[in-house]
């Protein structure tokens, strides 16, 4: 009896006598070796499920980095506000003159920082660290 190259399959001669055992063996082959490929396309198939998810959770979830200018002491003492493009859950600031770093926490405002709709503000004027003109502050935020 002869087998094919690959997978070794059975290959019936026209003078050999008829036996199931042969089909059966091949059957079995073939089986097996669609059992291993659904186990592979199984295993894949939850990876990429697994990575999805992991994807899923990290979009979820924002960090943005940026920076902004004071605009010093203004006519009008309204915040000064830093759009982000959405609401963050709290911001830190770095920056001014002396060195100051302030946390603001979404529902806990504080006197310098407020986080809004949207972005977040520092307040202007007298007293400010926050909003000193033309000094460069560095924020980070989370989402």
């Amino acid at each position: 009896m002869q087998h094919t190259d690959k997978y070794k399959l059975n290959l019936i001669e026209k003078d050999d006598v008829f036996s199931p055992d042969t089909l059966n063996e091949n059957a079995e082959k073939v089986e097996s070796l669609l059992v291993s490929l659904a186990n592979g396309d199984r295993e894949e198939a939850e990876a990429r499920e697994a990575l999805e998810s992991r994807v899923i959770a990290l979009e979820a979830k924002k960090v943005v980095t940026g920076t902004y200018v004071g605009e010093g002491a203004v006519s009008s003492y309204a915040p000064h506000v830093i759009s982000l493009g959405f609401t963050p859950l709290a911001v830190i600031v770095l920056g001014g003159s002396p060195v100051v770093t302030i946390l603001a926490v979404q529902g806990t405002p504080s006197p310098s920082m407020t986080i809004v709709d949207g972005g977040f503000t520092v307040m202007r004027g007298q007293g400010s660290d926050l909003d000193n003109e033309k000094l460069t502050y560095r924020y980070i935020a989370f989402g």
